[in-house]
């Protein structure tokens, strides 16, 4: 058989489940590869590095992430062992000592439990010792190089092979190439610019003053001082990797007591503030009470539900579009509302005969959008509800997501994902549908059902009650520029008036979408100015991402896809919703199933080219037809 070529760039989680499925099917079928890993540094951990501190974690429990697929989910097994992460943890030998994590063998410390959230470095040692079991397993017939280095330009030879162009200048011939880069960043708007040109500028008179657009890698927050007055522009999950790096690991603490938990000062923080659109954390994950693949079973928010829809809506309106807030909102809102009721009642209502009333969708909209349309007179009445709001939202996680019915309702939402993402993906919304989901519902979404471990917001509050963190704004604050004091001012408009505070540094906490025309890769600028792939629009709307067609397969300048590369992850958020979540274990996980039909494809394209040897001996005659993948 024929000698191919495969190159994967960028070989983060995506990139190593790309790489997973080609193992697998190269060891099922022995074929004659040579696989080119493009990654200037180790394969597998990605932004999950190995030498992160242990106070920043991921924000799923460890027993819910792994990197293989379900066992009978794909055709080829995997090569490896295929632990979870938290069942590679015991074997490696961590024990958890307070919050912190060593490898003491059976010795000391206690034992990791299904409820843990881990370090993200114990993460990313994790997807590192997965490459290297990978790689270790490969058969004979493949050829394994791994180029640290990056991918600075990708274009088409004549006869429809592709060659990818490192940043030195060295040429990898490629017959195939999956693209997985990953997370990037956007090129400064004219705001950040704006902003930045003002710290620079007046950094004289204030030797505390900073912009930070990008907090990652977050080593670089060590130039700010203890003292210096920080905003930090966001609360979601980067917020708190912020706040635990200009905390714990300013060397203070956390200590628990009778009434909670209390922080010691080190005398070497900032004094930090919080601000967003809405200044309301995200809310706590409650307490897991469903196991490694328990989830709510819905009755009204199904992919038949949707199915029917589509057809509904072609019939009436000549489009299988859907409009999420009139069409789908309600399904879901009545899937919410009946696990709230069940579980306030302790027992099942019938399905079948519950309605909901205007109360029940008052109040789901009130654990989607607890500002609602609320309006605060003073500073210190935003404060009250904010450090209520954030009291009563532990109370419920402390519950579980089985006992506590809000987050019983809430945890409806992560549940349905993928009936959520069949109806939003490729065009699934009309534009101005697709628009607002992702403007107005998408965030609250998140912030109701993908929030921190409930450990997070506990901090939170110690740090507000140990006077480290302050609230100074409120909801829809602006940033001012004081040039007289060379500061910025946070400034927030009340019934009462409008109040101001100044600080030295401004933080933004959180990650850029991907939008391909601004994105300060090279590689895609040039893959763009190519026309090998183009910005994904969903009518005259553009919610980032680049063009794929269903079988993850880059749309051109023309709209043709092609036929010899493929594209996961980050890089076609638009056309897919939600594609950075990790596998989970004991579920058909898109995560997997996208990188196994991607490399299927890869497979039947070999298939197809004539060979020399018409025979083709050391092909063996199983069907390489896809498992059926139920989203």
């Amino acid at each position: 058989m024929k000698r191919y070529s495969v190159t994967i760039i960028g070989m983060g989680p995506r990139g190593l489940s790309a790489f997973e499925r080609i193992a697998a099917i190269a060891a099922g079928r022995q074929l004659p590869l040579d696989i080119n890993l493009i990654e200037p540094g180790d394969c597998g951990p990605g932004v999950h590095g190995t030498r992160q501190p242990q106070h920043l974690l991921i924000n799923t429990i460890a027993s819910q992430v792994t990197l293989f697929p379900a066992p009978g989910a794909v055709q080829y097994p995997p090569v490896c062992a295929t632990p979870s992460l938290t069942a590679w943890a015991r074997q490696a030998g961590y024990r958890r000592v307070g919050e912190r994590y060593y490898q003491l063998g059976e010795h000391g410390g206690a034992d990791i439990t299904e409820a843990d959230y881990l370090p993200r470095s114990l993460l990313g040692e994790y997807l590192a010792w997965a490459y290297g079991q990978i790689a270790a397993a490969l058969p004979s017939s493949v050829r394994l190089t791994h180029h640290r280095l990056r991918a600075r330009d990708l274009w088409r030879q004549p006869d429809g092979a592709c060659t990818v162009e490192l940043d030195t200048g060295f040429l990898v011939p490629s017959d195939f190439v999956f693209l997985t880069t990953g997370h990037g960043r956007n090129q400064p708007s004219e705001l950040d610019e704006k902003l930045a040109a003002f710290a620079r500028e007046h950094a004289r008179h204030n030797s505390r003053l900073a912009f930070v657009r990008h907090a990652y890698p977050l080593a670089q927050l060590n130039g700010i001082g203890a003292g210096a007055r920080v905003a930090i522009q966001g609360l979601g999950l980067s917020a708190h990797d912020i706040i635990a790096e200009l905390t714990v690991g300013r060397g203070g603490a956390f200590v628990r007591g009778e009434h909670g938990l209390r922080y010691q000062r080190s005398g070497g923080e900032p004094q930090l503030t919080l601000c967003s659109r809405n200044c309301l954390p995200a809310a706590a994950r409650g307490v897991n009470q469903k196991g490694l693949d328990g989830r709510h079973q819905p009755h009204y928010f199904t992919p038949d539900a949707v199915a029917a829809l589509r057809r509904l809506a072609l019939a009436s309106r000549g489009s299988r579009q859907l409009d999420f807030e009139r069409e789908l909102l309600p399904l879901l809102k009545r899937e919410m509302a009946w696990v709230y009721h069940s579980t306030l009642a302790k027992a099942v209502l019938d399905p079948a005969s519950f309605v909901p009333t205007a109360d029940d969708d008052a109040l789901i909209d009130q654990l989607l959008f607890p500002l609602g349309a609320r309006q605060f007179a003073t500073l210190d009445e935003f404060r009250a509800f904010f450090h209520d709001w954030l009291r009563e939202d532990l109370a419920e996680a402390k519950l579980g997501n089985i006992d506590s019915a809000t987050k019983a309702a809430t945890d409806v939402l992560r549940d349905v994902r993928a009936t959520l993402q069949a109806a939003i993906e490729h065009g699934g919304l009309t534009p101005a549908s697709h628009r607002q989901f992702l403007e107005r519902y998408h965030p609250a979404i998140n912030r109701s059902a993908f929030g921190p471990p409930l450990r997070r917001n506990q901090e939170l509050l110690a740090l507000l009650d140990a006077g480290v963190i302050e609230i100074l704004s409120g909801p829809h604050s602006s940033i001012e520029l004081d040039e007289r004091n060379a500061c910025y001012v946070l400034s927030t408009q009340f019934g009462g008036g409008v109040v101001k505070h100044p600080v030295d540094v401004l933080l933004i906490a959180r990650l850029d979408g991907f939008f391909p025309t601004i994105d300060d890769s090279l590689l895609i600028r040039n893959v763009l100015r190519r026309g090998l792939a183009r910005p994904y629009f969903n009518g005259s709307f553009h919610p980032g991402g680049i063009d794929i067609d269903a079988a993850g397969r880059p749309r051109d300048d023309c709209g043709q896809p092609s036929r010899n590369i493929w594209a996961l992850g980050y890089l076609v958020e638009g056309a897919h919703y939600y594609t950075h979540a990790l596998p989970r274990p004991q579920m058909r996980s898109r995560q997997v199933l996208d990188a196994d039909r991607s490399v299927h494809a890869m497979v039947a394209l070999m298939d197809a080219i004539p060979q020399p040897d018409a025979r083709r001996a050391d092909a063996p005659a199983t069907s390489a037809v896809l498992p059926r993948v139920t989203l």
